[in-house]
């Protein structure tokens, strides 16, 4: 951390990234950090490569470049929410030549960077930045408070995820509402305004859920036809997970997405303690969180990736 703090302090720019396909976590983790950081007096560029299709996330949209344009040659780049380098889609745009910071909260993936903070107890990646902000003797404003609580509340699941290693999360939330972030506007910003074309794709991926491994298995599926009709910003996948690990006897949830003719990713959630789905996720090429993660996987289908996680899972769920 300390090491970090003095980058911060003798550096004027930064060039922050986060993962492709970003969630309230990445984006807030982005937004909060770069905005803490202006106020320092300092510059911040924030880039995605998207696709920004949670609701929650789309007004944020306009904000973010993906194009890497650096305009100080001296400047820092600042890479959060990522377990690996390739997951920030820019891995081929010279990142590398400048200093790299890491700060992350994911329990598996590749070490990278010159700088890292990497708290995998961290129940969201703003957690380790607020502890950032705090240690170099500063105070989040309250937009800055905001954006680091719309990261904390939607990867803990407005803290329903938590176990009872958890108090910290509750800490954390409670600084931020006395600096001005709000749970309910968060809620409402993540879950109101639904547009009625989601329950479409909603009911679509529950009717389509199938059980193996004796019912631990539950996958659901999506094509690109799937999209012709009805766009992308009306999948809903949360509560998709939500329902399904409801179910009676699952233990692990599997979304498989076609995201181009050649590309197809896969989301992981469980509810169970003794199961690792980062370290699931990692022997497929991807990573994540022990209760979340994902992947993917090039030149296949959603059927044969279907397969290919029952036969993955049957060495796993014993």
């Amino acid at each position: 951390m300390e090491k970090i703090i003095q980058e911060i302090k003798k550096h004027s720019t930064f060039y922050i990234f986060g993962h492709t396909d970003p969630d309230g976590d990445c984006v807030g983790s982005q937004l909060g950090l770069a905005l803490f950081l202006k106020q320092l007096g300092k510059k911040a560029f924030v880039y995605s490569k998207g696709k920004f299709e949670r609701l929650e996330i789309q007004r944020f949209r306009s904000q973010f470049s993906e194009t890497f344009a650096p305009c100080d040659k001296d400047g820092v780049v600042i890479i959060v929410d990522c377990s690996t380098p390739d997951r920030t889609g820019f891995e081929d745009e010279g990142l590398d030549r400048f200093p790299v910071i890491v700060i992350d909260h994911h329990s598996s993936g590749t070490e990278f960077g010159d700088f890292r903070h990497v708290v995998p107890q961290a129940s969201s990646c703003t957690m380790p930045i607020l502890d950032l902000i705090e240690a170099m003797g500063e105070k989040p404003s309250k937009e800055v408070a905001e954006l680091l609580m719309l990261g904390l509340c939607t990867d803990t699941g407005f803290f329903i995820h938590l176990t009872e290693t958890g108090a910290k999360a509750f800490r954390t939330a409670a600084k931020l509402s006395d600096l001005g972030a709000s749970t309910n506007r968060i809620y409402y910003d993540v879950n109101g305004n639904k547009k009625a074309d989601t329950l479409k794709l909603i009911s679509q991926s529950l009717g389509r859920a199938t059980r193996y491994l004796d019912g631990r298995l539950m996958i659901t599926w999506e094509t690109l036809d799937d999209y012709r009709t009805t766009p992308r910003e009306c999948r809903d996948i949360d509560t998709v997970y939500m329902l399904l690990l409801a179910t009676e006897g699952v233990q692990v949830v599997a979304s498989v997405k076609e995201d181009s003719k050649d590309k197809v990713s896969v989301g992981l959630r469980t509810r169970c303690d003794n199961i690792d789905l980062g370290a699931a996720a990692a022997m497929l090429g991807g990573g994540g969180h022990k209760k979340a993660a994902g992947c993917k996987i090039m030149n296949s289908s959603a059927k044969a990736v279907v397969e290919l996680l029952v036969e993955h899972f049957s060495k796993i769920l014993v």
